[in-house]
């Protein structure tokens, strides 16, 4: 009882009610003399304050500011080592070589292009590939979320455009798909309702802008096709020529499929691969979230890690008996499949890396899918 009389009025340690607030004015500082001004430490605040400002500003500016081709000299021409692009760059030329202004010089060529030299690009749509390009890396259009194509020059002997999928060739016969773009889906849709495929950058800022008007037309069945809630047979002949453009069959003679050849190509629902296809690097088809099938020929030998994480779609996978070796996480995320078939015995499992399987939820943790050995092959074929 005596403790209830002490503490009657008193506020509650660290109860907010009864906090006092802060002094939040600016006020003279005895003893500091003239920095302890208030009007000059006011004064030294929006100095500082301003500084701040106009910094932010310099920076947001020089980064809108920031030149959009980069070039080094390498053997035999010049290197792109960097494209900024910007929401009027719906084309890309990787042939001549660009001034500040975006002219052409009459003086240089491009003959090779820097490993992630267009990188997490969202405005470039068409990618023109010139006769003397002689080197370019898997990884050259990393993330061109908006790619629709890329077109090489007839001309060019080390690669090759298949409808706007780019291929390396050897011996002029194509060799390894290198890039199908994330919205080839888009410029296969504009084929087949009876666009002519562009010759120039000029008509490819064209051909983008009318694919452009389409993509917005249609977008809201396309991602009703994404979760399963599109009509099965569509009476739109827009959509019916959609839905063929969502599949792809790699050309024959192929032995590899490129490191992020696939990658986060989210409409695509169906490639074909033939057989002599031997490996699929890292991250060959990672998010291929639509993707509903998957069929490794018996020609396969490796698995790259990541190769086809996160398709979520794909119900069956068989790993052929020829197999030697699978990748780290290269079928992690492929929660539609319950069982991994092996064509192996359990004694001859291939090389794998960490988390290699498909997992499942069971309650609050997850775990491998069960593996089958001695299958068969199944639905997935």
């Amino acid at each position: 009882m005596a403790n209830d009389e002490t503490n009657v009025g008193e506020p509650l340690l660290y109860d907010p009610l009864f906090e006092t607030p802060p002094d939040t004015v600016i006020r003279d500082t005895p003893g500091r003399g003239f920095f302890g001004k208030a009007v000059v430490k006011k004064a030294i605040f929006v100095l500082v304050l301003m500084l701040f400002v106009g910094v932010s500003i310099f920076l947001s500016f020089n980064s809108l500011a920031k030149a959009r081709f980069h070039y080094e000299e390498t053997d035999g021409g010049m290197m792109l080592s960097e494209f900024n692009a910007n929401k009027v760059d719906p084309v890309l030329e990787v042939g001549p070589v660009f001034t500040a202004d975006g002219t052409a010089k009459t003086d240089g060529k491009v003959v090779a292009v820097r490993s992630f030299a267009v990188c997490c690009n969202e405005n470039t749509s068409f990618i023109l590939i010139g006769k003397d390009v002689v080197d370019i890396p898997e990884t050259a259009f990393y993330s061109c979320t908006a790619l629709q194509a890329i077109l090489v020059d007839p001309e060019n002997p080390n690669y090759r455009s298949d409808n706007g999928v780019l291929y390396k060739l050897t011996d002029g016969q194509p060799t390894e798909l290198m890039l199908y773009p994330a919205r080839h889906d888009l410029y296969g849709t504009m084929l087949a309702l009876g666009e002519q495929p562009p010759a120039n950058a000029e008509e490819a800022a064209a051909f983008a802008a009318r694919s452009e008007a389409l993509a917005k037309k249609t977008e809201d069945w396309l991602e009703a096709l994404k979760k399963d809630d599109a009509p099965e047979t569509p009476t739109d002949p827009e959509q019916a020529a959609w839905l063929n453009a969502l599949q792809y069959d790699v050309l024959p003679g192929v032995t590899e499929i490129g490191a992020m050849a696939f990658a986060e190509c989210e409409a695509l629902t169906h490639v074909t691969i033939p057989e002599g296809v031997s490996n699929f690097k890292s991250m060959a088809f990672f998010k291929c979230v639509s993707l509903r099938s998957l069929r490794l020929p018996d020609s396969t030998l490796e698995i790259g890690s990541d190769a086809f994480s996160y398709c979520e779609k794909i119900p069956e996978l068989y790993i052929p008996a020829s197999v030697k070796s699978i990748g780290h996480h290269a079928f992690f995320g492929c929660k539609g499949v319950t069982e991994m078939h092996m064509a192996c015995a359990e004694n001859e499992l291939p090389q794998v890396g960490e988390d290699w399987l498909p997992q499942q939820k069971r309650g609050l943790f997850s775990h491998d899918v069960p593996v089958v050995y001695n299958a068969e092959r199944g639905a997935e074929a």
